[in-house]
């Protein structure tokens, strides 16, 4: 077996059996990885269980097995140390809502070192901010249609239109089924295509508006990607932002 170095993105850690967790990554050069990682004691426990929260990077020495669903994770080092994700209350529940996002979006092992440069530029910048951090999530989910490769094309968008939510375009009718959004909810997903890193902290809207549409885009990403409107986290940020 030969030795690879990894890094990888934690998305989940699950208790495996009394010594054992089972850790999974998205790692930038095999995709989403399963890993059979110790729990380990003591001190040194602390330390890994410390390393491998949601949205960690990590990497490790791993000796592949071709054959083996689970991998084994031996010694981890931190590539990037987060100082304010985990200790910010609002930081945190945007990072574990994230987290639960990409766990289930990421089910197959899919190689995407763009998508896993996005994730960790994006996270980074995330840690350092200070100030107006409600809409980071909004962003972050409009941002990673791209990768999803369910963008909705409004190139022939005209004031008054229906969104087509399966077929992703605008439509001067309502379509037949019900995956639609009306006119007045068309602007705003238009007004939100316009949103980058830099403004999305200028994009006002009261606690009901955020959560409307943060159950938008999850139902849009539903359709495509079937699973993503049902995350746990989605409860605890909802009562964040009440």
């Amino acid at each position: 077996m030969a030795t690879e170095k990894i890094r990888g993105i934690v998305l989940n850690s699950i208790k495996h059996n009394d010594k054992n967790n089972i850790v999974s990554l998205f790692t930038e050069t095999r995709g989403r990885v399963s890993f059979i990682s110790p729990v380990g004691s003591g001190k040194s426990g602390k330390i890994r269980n410390a390393r491998l929260l949601p949205l960690s990077v990590v990497e490790s020495d791993v000796n592949f097995r071709a054959n083996d669903n689970l991998q084994y994770l031996g010694t981890i080092s931190p590539v990037y140390i987060w100082h304010d994700i985990y200790f910010n209350p609002m930081k945190s529940a945007i990072t574990y809502f994230l987290a639960d996002f990409l766990n289930k979006y990421f089910k197959e092992a899919s190689q995407d070192k763009v998508a896993w440069r996005f994730i960790v530029t994006a996270i980074e910048k995330f840690d350092s901010m200070d100030c107006s951090l409600a809409n980071f999530h909004l962003w972050f989910l409009i941002r990673f249609l791209d990768f999803a490769g369910i963008t909705p094309d409004l190139s022939n968008y005209k004031k008054g239109d229906f969104l087509d939510m399966r077929a992703g375009l605008p439509s001067p009718v309502p379509p037949v089924h019900e995956d639609r959004l009306m006119p007045a909810e068309m602007e705003t997903v238009a007004l939100l295509q316009r949103m980058n890193l830099s403004n999305f902290h200028k994009f006002r809207f009261s606690v009901s508006e955020r959560r409307r549409i943060l159950e938008l885009l999850l139902k849009y990403y539903s359709i495509h990607y079937p699973g993503l409107g049902n995350l746990k986290s989605l409860e605890i940020l909802s009562e964040l932002f009440t």
